[in-house]
């Protein structure tokens, strides 16, 4: 018996093994690549959220004494003008050299208030990372996910970090609670303003200061009435 070591196949044969051939490809293509954990950056968000844990946990403070400790810690730790320049999206040319440095001056102060506001609503929490990964592939930019826990029993809140790689460390780019990326809805915002008054730069100014304005009011009512709270103990 003769055995034939190789056979031409035939085209329909052929056509199986080269459709055969490029499933194998695609398939090893499509599979995910596993970056490791980024433990420099998840550290980075861990301190950060238990400075904050514990500036919430510590009793007798006012509001503004909550606004100064928050102050500290992020713009200490947030990139602000990097985030004032994405919120405004294609009006960051628009501003003069004084409009920008005022801008500036006033996201700061913003950010402060709405960062503080919000977080002072999670109360009796913990803090756990859960995962981190590289976002785009420069390695300049870092997702942390996390979560705030409630010992009360109180379903955990999702918290991602966006975080910039700087020659000096980490910063915080955006925070995203509850699926909105705070950044990004201020950017959405603004625009709206700049593009609501007919490309008038003034008008955004305007706008954040009322806000400001607005959240030193509710503060101060809420130190009224923590005083007259106290008051009323006291006479009982």
């Amino acid at each position: 018996m003769t055995w034939q070591l190789w056979q031409t196949p035939s085209p329909a044969r052929r056509s199986s093994i080269i459709g055969l051939f490029v499933l194998v490809s695609l398939a090893f293509v499509a599979m995910p690549a596993y970056a490791a954990r980024d433990e420099q950056a998840e550290t980075f968000v861990n301190d950060i959220a238990s400075e904050a844990i514990e500036i919430l946990g510590r009793e007798g403070f006012t509001p503004q004494a909550l606004e100064t400790k928050f102050r500290a810690l992020f713009v200490g730790n947030m990139d602000v003008p990097r985030i004032g320049v994405f919120a405004l999206g294609q009006y960051a040319r628009t501003p003069t050299a004084e409009q920008k440095a005022e801008y500036l001056t006033l996201v700061e102060e913003f950010i402060v208030k709405v960062y503080a506001s919000r977080l002072s609503d999670y109360t009796d929490q913990q803090f756990a990372v859960l995962s981190s990964q590289p976002k785009g592939n420069r390695g300049k930019e870092v997702i942390v996910s996390s979560q705030i826990e409630f010992t009360t029993g109180r379903a955990p809140v999702p918290v991602e970090w966006w975080l910039l790689r700087t020659d000096d460390g980490f910063k915080v780019f955006d925070v995203k609670v509850l699926g909105i990326w705070m950044a990004q809805e201020q950017r959405s915002t603004f625009i709206s303003v700049i593009r609501n008054n007919g490309g008038n730069f003034s008008a955004l100014l305007e706008h954040i200061e009322t806000q400001i304005a607005q959240a030193n009011q509710d503060r101060d009512v809420e130190l009224t009435e923590a005083d007259s709270a106290v008051a009323t103990e006291t006479i009982q």
